[in-house]
């Protein structure tokens, strides 16, 4: 049974949130019916004095299994946060183990517009060899937004950069409006709108060759999480590399999709894998042409579609997984 929830994250009316919470009613459901006081804490916005106030609280309690849950953002409480109260620890969602849920496959899957392949596959469109989005102005994607700066790649292709204010340092001249469904996704914040389900605006996507995913999380490898950002170019039918530390590597490795990481060595010995040779590796992509993307586009095809599939086949087995609910086998 579940004897208490610390969760100072997003609010109830938010429909994201709404969408966590009845994946967490499902999937815990066999928790709320034994007899183990069990305590549940969500980590998005877990921060030192939460921590304090619930260890503080934890210490005096009946609690005899916590499950911290991180499915909206990347986990900031973890098992050894816990580890001298003695009492098992599963975590859930964003974790590695036998309780991961990719959330965000699940977002795209019930939210996102469906678009006939058509659209996305027309290649005479290409205009731009990459698109590159960032809202947020985290550490990494200035570093990279920088680099193509100095590269002159940001004017000839779809590039943008969010700042901490009300305006962008860089936005896409027309895009579509955001659906209301996560807090603070206005453009007043970061100067750029929270789209967090849709491709945005048709002629914009159809444009692009490549697209370049910079995640919430730098290394995504070791933190586990990612977020809609990679799941967008795998339904919109796009090539994608991940700006990371190892380009996400294993995490595409152990989700079962296919890097598209090798696929350039036709026209270059730089590796997108190393964050530190993604903005020379562009260059070298942008300087091909649209003859060269339409032709290496047509060669990803299989790829493409094969990647779109395992994303449909991980959505499955998640619903499997919820429906089947929470097990203590680890």
């Amino acid at each position: 049974m579940i004897i208490r929830t610390v969760d100072r994250g997003w609010g109830p009316e938010w429909p994201i949130k709404q969408y966590e919470q009845h994946i967490l009613d499902q999937y815990l459901q066999p928790v709320s019916n034994d007899s183990v006081p069990t305590v549940v804490i969500n980590s998005t916005w877990y921060d030192d004095e939460t921590h304090q106030q619930t260890m503080q609280w934890l210490r005096q309690s009946s609690a005899e299994r916590l499950i911290l849950v991180s499915m909206i953002d990347s986990a900031i409480a973890r098992k050894e946060k816990f580890q001298d109260l003695g009492l098992p620890v599963y975590e859930l969602g964003s974790y590695p183990g036998s309780h991961e849920i990719v959330f965000w496959a699940l977002v795209l899957d019930r939210w996102s517009p469906s678009i006939d392949d058509s659209e996305l596959m027309c290649t005479d469109r290409f205009a731009h060899a990459f698109m590159c989005l960032n809202r947020k102005p985290h550490r990494h994607r200035s570093i990279l937004y920088k680099q193509l700066q100095a590269k002159g790649l940001v004017c000839s292709n779809l590039v943008t950069m969010g700042s901490d204010g009300d305006r962008a340092e860089r936005s896409l001249p027309e895009d579509v409006t955001h659906q209301e469904l996560s807090p603070n996704s206005a453009v007043r914040n970061h100067g750029i709108v929270n789209d967090n389900v849709s491709l945005g605006l048709m002629a914009n996507w159809q444009s692009h060759f490549l697209n370049v995913v910079t995640e919430t999380v730098f290394d995504v490898s070791r933190q586990w999480f990612v977020s809609e950002k990679i799941f967008k170019p795998i339904i919109g039918l796009r090539p994608f590399l991940v700006y990371s530390m190892d380009g996400a590597q294993a995490w595409l490795d152990h989700h079962g999709f296919q890097s598209y990481a090798d696929d350039f060595r036709d026209i270059t010995d730089l590796t997108p894998r190393d964050p530190t040779q993604m903005a020379d590796f562009l260059a070298v992509v942008d300087a091909q042409g649209p003859a060269y993307w339409k032709e290496k586009y047509l060669d990803l095809l299989p790829k493409i579609l094969y990647n779109r599939q395992v994303f449909h086949d991980l959505v499955a087995q998640t619903k499997t997984k919820i429906k089947q609910g929470f097990s203590c086998q680890t």
